[in-house]
């Protein structure tokens, strides 16, 4: 029996925001001199610079941006400009962090500063990310009384305004321009809780890039940009977990699809492309089951079964190339190639554990215990390791993995890993950190009542019942809560009481 201390979880707190990689490295105060420090400079050090999303928005535009308004062909206000700012030195580094994203860095931040529904977009986006970060990441729902809600919904309906205008325009870059939009609306209401209607908005995108397929074949259009296609295919696959248990568009479990015989990898980007194949079965078959009842996996284990195996086959496989590559050229990588490297193998080490315990019926055994704790101690190596926190970003982090912790046998090793959730606000993709934390949280704090022992929850009063508020506020205002498989899986719902 693993024995692990138990831990109190931590009343929220902001974390530091400023300083160089260097400084932060050797633990001193940053004087954040533009381009490098002086702290370096003066002794003779490199400076390795700044993660931007770090740095305050106002210093960050002042010291390492020009300003952006003489760029733009149109008048703006001087919220705008402060909210547009927010998006290029904040939304943007966050949602680039963790892997070079084009899209983000390049095809946005382009089209940002030549299509004004774009902009607009942009700036919906920024104004609710700010506001988002300021709450600890537990937006549920729109509050008018509020400017920044205000302002961003003043920004959407002009993004709006302009596309329908341009319904019946020739322009090539049309469609491009309406899926960025959609994927900024996406994220935006995901921000503020509002699955429904990032729901909705992914649909109408995944709508647009349908047509646009089928379009292509009779006549030709311009191509769309492949981070765009790939980031809506990303988002189709993900919202298995909040949608229907399975993709609109990208439909289908791939296990008949002939897969790679390679028996390497090189890249990191060799890496990321087989980590997303295999993510794309590896989510919706994790979204069924969940959403199975025992009777249900009875009465179709034999075929569950011989998917559960493939999928695994192929985790492994992945597993075996990642690690190869790791102990060929890790130190050849880059730090945040590095980083890259490591958070593809936290998503196959989650996914792997995830797929082997979800065709079990009840309460795991405690022998499943160790298992949990390895990829526990995975996710907090991690975290010790790089330091990079983005609060938003489009690429699966850590919260899958210790979502999966949480369902361990041993209440100790769950309360750490809501912990580590509760540390770090953030979102990624679909997925918030403060959702899954107080999901798991409710579920535990159930099994105590149940055996009388609340007691050994450790758990802040005040925290906690922020936490349930944010909870059940967001799962009230979504229609079809209780079909979500991680909600399903907690059985929170149960009762009316909640709804």
């Amino acid at each position: 029996m693993v024995m692990l201390p138990p831990k109190r979880l931590r009343k929220f707190s902001k974390r530091s925001s400023s300083g160089c990689r260097t400084c932060r490295a050797r633990h001193i105060k940053c004087d954040e001199a533009p381009g490098a420090c002086n702290k370096c400079t003066s002794t003779g050090r490199k400076c390795d610079g700044y993660d931007l999303a770090r740095l305050p928005v106002a210093r960050l535009a002042l010291a390492l941006y020009p300003d952006v308004a003489p760029r733009l062909g149109w008048l703006t206000t001087t919220d705008e400009k402060r909210c547009f700012s927010y998006f290029m030195h904040s939304s943007i580094p966050s949602l680039s962090m963790f892997f070079d994203q084009p899209l983000w860095e390049k095809v946005a931040m382009q089209m940002s500063h030549v299509d004004r529904a774009v902009y607009h977009a942009a700036n919906m986006l920024g104004a609710l990310h700010e506001d988002s970060e300021q709450n600890q990441m537990r937006l549920s729902g729109e509050n008018l009384s509020h400017p920044r809600h205000r302002f961003a919904l003043d920004q959407a309906s002009r993004a709006y305004e302009i596309l329908h205008r341009r319904q019946a325009s020739n322009d090539p870059k049309l469609r491009e321009v309406m899926l960025l939009c959609c994927l900024l609306f996406v994220l935006s209401d995901l921000l503020m809780g509002r699955y429904d209607n990032a729901l909705q908005h992914l649909r109408g995108g995944l709508r647009i890039l349908q047509e646009t397929q089928q379009q292509r074949q009779q006549r030709c259009i311009p191509e769309l940009d492949d981070g765009l296609i790939y980031m809506f295919q990303r988002l189709d696959t993900e919202f298995s977990h909040f949608g229907p248990g399975e993709p609109f568009l990208f439909s289908g479990d791939g296990l008949e699809e002939d897969w790679p015989e390679t028996d390497e990898l090189h890249t990191l980007n060799d890496v990321c492309m087989s980590v997303r194949r295999a993510l794309n079965v590896g989510i919706p078959f994790l979204a069924k089951a969940w959403l199975l009842t025992g009777a249900d996996i009875a009465a179709d284990y034999v075929n569950l079964h011989r998917k559960q195996e493939r999928i695994l086959s192929i985790y492994y496989k992945l597993q075996a190339q990642i690690q190869t590559l790791c102990d060929r050229s890790y130190s050849r990588f880059s730090h945040k190639e590095q980083q890259g490297l490591s958070l593809s193998m936290l998503q196959c080490l989650g996914q792997i554990l995830g797929i082997k315990t979800c065709l079990i019926d009840g309460p795991l055994p405690p022998s499943w215990t160790p298992e949990f704790a390895a990829l526990l101690s995975a996710n907090e190596d991690f975290l010790a390791k790089f330091s990079e926190r983005p609060t938003i970003t489009m690429d699966y982090g850590i919260i899958p993995g210790l979502y999966v912790v949480t369902r361990c046998p041993h209440y100790l090793v769950r309360l750490r890993a809501i912990d580590i959730l509760l540390s770090w606000p953030h979102c990624e993709a679909v997925a918030n950190s403060n959702m899954v934390a107080s999901l798991a949280l409710e579920t535990l704090r159930a099994e105590m009542q149940a055996r009388d022992r609340l007691e050994v929850l450790g758990v802040d009063d005040e925290a906690a019942k922020a936490l349930n508020s944010y909870l059940f506020n967001t799962l009230k205002s979504t229609s079809h809560a209780v079909n979500w498989s991680t909600v399903h899986a907690s059985k929170i719902l149960t009762t009316s009481k909640h709804m």
